[in-house]
């Protein structure tokens, strides 16, 4: 599944590019790395293009040189955060969380790549978001860009309005909003 998936992102981005991890191979995009699956192991990046129907003549715009990334000797937790952002262009980032607090940001549709992969974890190592499931690595994914100055004034207003609506107890205003967890509410709309 993440190879199918894998083949799409490469395509969209026309960069077809084979890494090396821990004796495993990754089919890259450039932004993001998946496992190769074991059943189609040892393809090239030859293989992958002709499986995204790039003819002959046209491979060379597309395959970069194979890589290797050194291995992981120190990763971080990584959390992902509850919440994610819409950027204004349309792409939705996922916060993640390290554990003094450092934030960083992931596209969304990077993400979902590795959506068929049941009880993932995810760490911090070499600039790079690793996604992990028991003791296997199975991607990687390059932070994404954003404007600091931009994020953070939109953090200053969004914190700016809740207080203030805070303190008007406009939260209830329409049922737009809920100080309480729904748990609490719900128990007390029983009583």
């Amino acid at each position: 599944m993440i190879l199918s998936k894998m083949l799409k992102q490469c395509k969209k981005n026309k960069h077809v590019q084979i890494i090396r991890y821990g004796g495993y191979d990754y089919l890259s995009d450039g932004s993001v790395a998946g496992v190769i699956d074991a059943d189609v192991d040892d393809w090239t990046a030859e293989d992958c293009a002709a499986a995204i129907g790039i003819s002959d003549d046209e491979r060379d715009k597309y395959i970069f040189p194979p890589a290797a990334f050194s291995l992981l000797e120190e990763f971080e937790d990584a959390v992902p955060m509850e919440f994610s952002i819409e950027l204004p262009s349309g792409t939705v980032i996922q916060p993640f969380m390290l554990a003094d607090s450092r934030v960083f940001f992931i596209n969304s549709d990077l993400l979902k790549i590795f959506d068929s992969v049941n009880d993932k974890r995810y760490f911090f190592g070499n600039d790079m978001l690793v996604i992990i499931c028991g003791a296997f690595t199975i991607g990687f994914i390059k932070p994404m860009r954003v404007n600091l100055n931009n994020l953070s004034a939109y953090a200053a207003d969004l914190l700016m309005g809740l207080n203030a609506s805070e303190e008007a107890a406009f939260f209830d205003a329409g049922g737009q909003m809920e100080i309480k967890e729904p748990a609490e509410a719900k128990s007390e709309d029983e009583a």
